[in-house]
């Protein structure tokens, strides 16, 4: 059973990469990848303004074919160009489930990501844009039962 949150979020100026056709089994590997180049140049252009957040695009999930968007709030818009997009991530509301270390890889996530599908059909709400995880803290050094990530649905 999972406990199913709601927040409001601020607008954000944002860092992104986006990729096609990201496997299931490579996610890990590439996400670590992405927020790596996303956290140097947030780095050089004020710095990380708050949890990085991973979009997932794809209409129907497709555990070898995943669109990914990949963000990093930042402070300030860059003065030169990067090697990334740069956008505003409009202001929202989201409903989430909080996720351990533990809990944070399939089939848990699945279930997660299911919950929060669930509540929102129930509860007569209107997804308003992708489904996300966010991530708020160092997934390497936590604990199994740490908290580590949101599951969260973008709704109106």
């Amino acid at each position: 059973m999972f406990l199913i949150e709601r927040r409001e979020v601020a607008e954000q100026l944002v860092l992104c990469e986006r990729h096609d056709r990201v496997r299931q089994v490579e996610l890990a590997d590439h996400l670590r990848a992405v927020m790596g180049r996303l956290t140097e140049l947030a780095e050089q252009h004020g710095g990380v303004a708050g949890p990085t957040f991973t979009i997932y695009r794809n209409e129907e999930f497709d555990p070898d074919d995943l669109t990914v968007e990949t963000c990093m709030p930042i402070h300030h818009e860059p003065a030169v160009p990067v090697a990334a997009t740069v956008r505003r991530e409009p202001a929202h509301h989201e409903v989430f489930v909080r996720l351990t270390k533990s809990q944070a890889s399939p089939p848990q996530v699945g279930e997660a990501f299911a919950a929060v599908a669930d509540h929102v059909e129930q509860h007569g709400l209107v997804e308003a844009d992708a489904a996300r995880e966010v991530y708020f803290t160092d997934f390497v050094t936590a604990g199994p039962d740490d908290p580590v990530m949101d599951v969260a649905f973008v709704v109106k």
